[in-house]
C-alpha cells in the first residue's frame, strides 16, 4: 500500500538551502531598433551576501 502523505508532509523541506533567489526584471534599450526590451532573469543569492550588490552585478554583467 502507498504511504499516506499529508499537506504538512510535502511542505516541509529535508534541508536548508545556502541561497535565496530573486527575480530580476530591467529595461535595455535596443541597439538596432531603439525600443526598450525588458529583461527577466532569475538571480541567485547567497546567504549572507548583499542583495543589492548582486543585482547590481547581474545587471551589469548582462550589459557586457
Amino acid at each position: 500500500m502507498a504511504k499516506k502523505q499529508t499537506f504538512a508532509d510535502k511542505g516541509k523541506k529535508s534541508g536548508s538551502s545556502d541561497f535565496k533567489v530573486a527575480k530580476l526584471i530591467f529595461s535595455v534599450k535596443s541597439e538596432k531598433t531603439n525600443a526598450w526590451k525588458f529583461i527577466e532573469k532569475n538571480v541567485r543569492i547567497p546567504n549572507g551576501e548583499n542583495d543589492q550588490l548582486i543585482l547590481a552585478k547581474a545587471i551589469n554583467d548582462y550589459a557586457k
